[in-house]
């Protein structure tokens, strides 16, 4: 690495970094922190997902995933439902107002992809999405 930190994984650090900045400062304009955003959005390509899926795709415990779907839930965006067959398991839908916080959620990734299509021209932002999915398969696990 350079002196000036120039390599792949500090300017992928570096970009998401700014990413996450931007996307934190557009849910709390919605009232929400990154996780609750993440949770709106996975239930929302994922209806009548189970708390469970939820918890692996955060990367978290499911009991403390828990908190965080009763207080989406609380706030009437997620609806918790048990199934007659299975009362351990929790069916998680957005509610109507989840769709429309899910719309909002959508709107702050769209801004953001513009400030990428509006740096790249399409054939190496097919280039960067290629070269970061290779990236992303890497495992960083000691």
């Amino acid at each position: 690495m350079d002196k000036d930190n120039h390599s792949a994984a500090a300017l992928i650090h570096q970009i998401n970094s700014r990413d996450t900045a931007y996307i934190n400062k557009q849910f709390r304009a919605l009232n929400l922190n990154s996780e609750q955003g993440r949770v709106i959005s996975y239930v929302a390509r994922h209806p009548q997902c189970k708390q469970r899926d939820v918890a692996h795709f955060l990367n978290r415990q499911e009991a403390s995933v828990t908190n965080l779907v009763k207080g989406l839930a609380k706030r009437d965006l997620l609806s918790r439902e048990v199934p007659e067959d299975n009362e351990r398991t929790k069916l998680l839908s957005l509610t109507e107002e989840g769709e429309t916080m899910v719309v909002k959620i959508d709107a702050a990734f769209d801004r953001l992809q513009a400030f990428v299509d509006g740096t790249l021209k399409d054939d190496e932002r097919t280039t960067l999405e290629q070269l970061l999915e290779k990236v992303n398969t890497v495992s960083f696990d000691d």
